[in-house]
């Protein structure tokens, strides 16, 4: 069995940052996983990992967002966590796809992410002005 850590990560860090979700209210992704038998009825999903590469000029067939859900083997998300509390290792499955971005930003009704050089606006406040140009 392979480890990992779940740590959003590139080749160099340059920008790093957070993201968050909200599912989509119909077909989220653990409804997207149970309509094509990706997942089993006593698993969760309770992440995933999205990942982008560089999109090179003249290619074809447009961007592919590849997109690892990782599920764990639990009845709820109240005994998954207690799980996680108690261990240092939590054992998961995985289930890679790509995805065009149409359909995988269809997987959530908001996705925000933020960036900063070297992950320093993280968390912090912040006074701006407004720029009309």
């Amino acid at each position: 069995m392979a480890t990992d850590t779940f740590k959003a990560s590139v080749q160099y860090n340059d920008l790093t940052g957070s993201a968050a979700a909200d599912r989509a209210d119909t077909l989220d992704a653990s409804a997207w996983l149970k309509e094509r038998g990706l997942i089993n009825d006593d698993e969760l999903l309770v992440g995933c990992e999205i990942y982008v590469g560089q999109l090179s000029t003249g290619t074809t067939g447009g961007a592919s967002i590849s997109t690892t859900f990782l599920l764990a083997q639990a009845s709820n998300m109240d005994s998954f966590s207690s799980t996680i509390d108690r261990e240092e290792s939590v054992s998961l499955r995985k289930v890679d796809r790509d995805f065009s971005p149409d359909e995988f930003f269809r997987l959530f009704k908001r996705f925000n992410v933020t960036l900063s050089s070297g992950g320093l606006l993280e968390d912090r406040e912040y006074s701006y002005t407004e720029n009309d140009a």
